[in-house]
């Protein structure tokens, strides 16, 4: 090979190299976009001894709580059925309330 040809390959291999290295800084370019923009959509983290451990006292009381409330209010009612008449009227089905019970 002469110099000239020599000359000719090492330009086009550079060339070739400038070209591979642009292409190659264009991808890492558009990975760190994708990086950054998969990183903003992450959700935040809870704390997950909050998330896992349930208030077991709180909830009982709640419970206890509600149920003492609904005694109270079955008691009146008792009371009420005790020392009161009590009047029952009965009465045809409207036709409305048929259809639509049928209609279900």
């Amino acid at each position: 090979m002469n110099s000239h040809q020599e000359s000719t390959n090492t330009d086009r291999m550079a060339v070739g190299s400038r070209r591979t290295h642009m292409l190659l800084a264009c991808i890492v370019g558009l990975l760190a976009v994708i990086a950054v923009e998969l990183s903003d959509r992450l959700p935040t983290p809870v704390s997950t001894a909050v998330a896992q451990i349930p208030d077991t006292g709180r909830q009982r009381q709640d419970i206890v709580s509600e149920s003492r409330r609904t005694n109270e209010l079955l008691t009146q009612i008792l009371d009420h059925l005790r020392s009161k008449s009590i009047k029952v009227v009965i009465e045809a089905p409207d036709k409305a309330r048929g259809e639509a019970a049928r209609g279900r």
